[in-house]
């Protein structure tokens, strides 16, 4: 597919869409498109080669693509928020549990990279106004408490990092290379 033939492949195009993204950080396009491919790797990593890696399985303790997914579900908490920005895209859905925004100042959050002092506001985001910075966030609403608000470029980089961490761990090495998968040696 447009030589897009393997996960490593399409594990290079999430690298390429999320530096894509990190360069154009208030660009809700080239978030989509990030989310988009960091959620459809999960379909070309068991369909390249987890459905018959065993032994991977035995590490996750997984049995099929189902308890893939629930697994990937408890180890990345992040993964089913960009489950349902995909899906949302795709379908057109707009009841998630959380709304995804185009902001002209994030809220005031400590320790959150783009919303401290210099550019959160204080009572909660503030509307995008057109030719001024653009920032994405979601908003999981006030039954969320301090975890309401979260820096879309935040969240998709946990993803990333996810399926980074995933295919150092667990990817069968490429053609020539020394093996580096530790769920061999579990």
């Amino acid at each position: 597919m447009f030589s897009i033939d393997t996960s490593r492949d399409f594990l290079a195009k999430l690298e390429a869409d999320f530096a894509d993204s990190a360069k154009e950080p208030g660009s809700g396009r080239l978030a989509l498109n990030c989310a988009m491919t960091a959620y459809h790797m999960h379909e070309w990593v068991w369909g390249d080669w987890l459905k018959t890696d065993y032994a991977v399985w035995k590490a996750l303790g997984i049995r099929d693509v189902e308890t893939f997914l629930a697994w990937i579900d408890e180890v990345c908490p992040w993964f089913p928020v960009i489950q349902g920005l995909t899906n949302g895209a795709k379908h057109f859905t707009r009841n998630q549990p959380f709304q995804a925004l185009r902001v002209g100042a994030p809220p005031f959050m400590f320790g959150t990279p783009g919303a401290g002092f210099d550019e959160g506001a204080w009572d909660g985001p503030m509307p995008y106004v057109t030719g001024g910075k653009e920032f994405l966030l979601f908003d999981f609403g006030p039954e969320a408490a301090e975890h309401r608000w979260m820096p879309a470029a935040m969240l998709i980089e946990v993803v990333v990092r996810f399926w980074r961490e995933f295919f150092e761990r667990y990817a069968p090495p490429v053609h020539g290379e020394a093996s580096t998968n530790r769920a061999e040696s579990s």
